[in-house]
């Protein structure tokens, strides 16, 4: 089954402000049931992370296609560099 991923910030709450210390990838192919899949120190790396989560789920059986859904709607081929 094709999966879809998030990217969020990990982040510190501290009185003067709230600090990112990190992203993760979140499964949230299942809105009631997300799952982390992995942290990364830039969210560059996060959103690749992602990317790439989601492409390897469409070889799975039953899978439609990878969609061309992206972080990044300024990119005219949706960001996807996947050959």
């Amino acid at each position: 089954m094709t999966r879809t991923a998030r990217v969020e910030p990990i982040t510190e709450e501290q009185p003067e402000a709230i600090l990112v210390s990190g992203w993760r990838v979140v499964d949230v192919t299942d809105p009631s049931s997300p799952q982390e899949i992995s942290r990364h120190e830039t969210e560059p790396e996060a959103i690749r992370a992602a990317r790439e989560y989601e492409h390897e789920t469409t070889q799975e059986p039953d899978s439609s296609p990878d969609d061309t859904q992206d972080y990044d709607a300024s990119d005219p081929k949706g960001g996807k560099n996947l050959s």
